[in-house]
């Protein structure tokens, strides 16, 4: 008698994962990719993406980081609007990443679906600590590696079928009646979009063409100047200094701003090298472009 032959589950696993790939249903990713500490290099990090891409897939679903995006936006606006409408996420607070934790914090603010998962390193956090978190060993040993990845996938795939399911109950609702925030999608007209995206583009080009290298700052000179787009208000000149000091406070001596509020001047410390001064240069600029481009 001819045995029956097993059903080939990685055949199956690939059919369900083609079948919600052409529904193009994305599973967003908040971790850290970074290196953190010693503890928790970039590599490590890596490592922990490759893992949680695996499962996402075997789930059924793309696996995408929150901050990626095809439009060329803002990265803080990507990461916003993919935090509010991907049908599915999966957080990682192992090791307790500042931006990872406001990043599920926003999640959870808009009541959607999230499964968090950390190491056997990290501990709980007070505000999380009552939300299920699925566990895997930091050190990635071999034999436990797969079995979370059929538990993520599993955890992925009931999380997202939970709203539909009699009785269910969002993570809001345990803590009162709430209006939850929503994101609003504006259509505008394809000139309009055109028309902005070309005077951004201007735009950038003017900062670069405005940018000091650092190279051509003398080694004497302690002052950085950064142009505005367009001029500022009195309160609005004193909230760029105010991020920037909360930023980058460091190494900064003083600044001010012209006359005419179009050109931001940073004094920095006697004894600042050149190359710090050529990381502060970057840091502020990135601030600058954060606060001053149209949309």
């Amino acid at each position: 008698m001819t045995a029956k032959a097993e059903p080939n589950k990685t055949s199956e696993k690939t059919t369900v994962t083609e079948k919600q790939e052409e529904k193009g249903l994305t599973c967003g990713i908040i971790m850290p990719i970074a290196t953190m500490s010693p503890e928790y290099p970039e590599s490590h990090w890596t490592d922990i993406r490759h893992i949680i891409d695996t499962a996402i897939k075997r789930a059924g679903f793309i696996p995408r980081i929150v901050s990626d995006s095809e439009d060329s936006t803002i990265i803080h606006k990507s990461i916003i609007n993919n935090i509010y409408n991907d049908p599915i996420i999966v957080c990682d607070v192992s090791n307790k990443n500042a931006n990872v934790m406001f990043e599920l914090g926003m999640r959870l603010a808009f009541n959607k679906p999230v499964v968090i998962i950390k190491d056997d390193k990290t501990g709980y956090s007070f505000d999380t600590s009552n939300i299920q978190h699925l566990g895997y060993r930091k050190d990635l040993r071999h034999n436990t590696v797969e079995k979370f990845i059929d538990d993520l996938a599993a955890k992925i795939k009931a999380t997202y079928d939970a709203p539909n399911q009699e009785g269910y109950q969002p993570f809001l609702s345990h803590f009162g009646k709430f209006k939850v925030a929503t994101i609003e999608n504006k259509s505008i007209p394809e000139s309009e979009a055109i028309q902005k995206l070309l005077e951004k583009v201007t735009i950038l080009e003017s900062k670069i063409s405005n940018i000091t290298p650092i190279q051509n700052i003398p080694r004497s000179t302690r002052f950085i100047s950064f142009k505005m787009i367009a001029s500022k208000t009195r309160d609005e000149a004193e909230n760029i200094m105010k991020t920037i000091v909360d930023k980058v406070g460091r190494s900064i001596k003083r600044m001010y701003f012209s006359d005419d509020l179009m050109t931001l001047y940073v004094e920095l410390d006697d004894d600042i090298g050149d190359l710090r001064k050529m990381h502060i240069n970057n840091e502020i600029q990135q601030i600058v472009d954060s606060l001053d481009l149209p949309f």
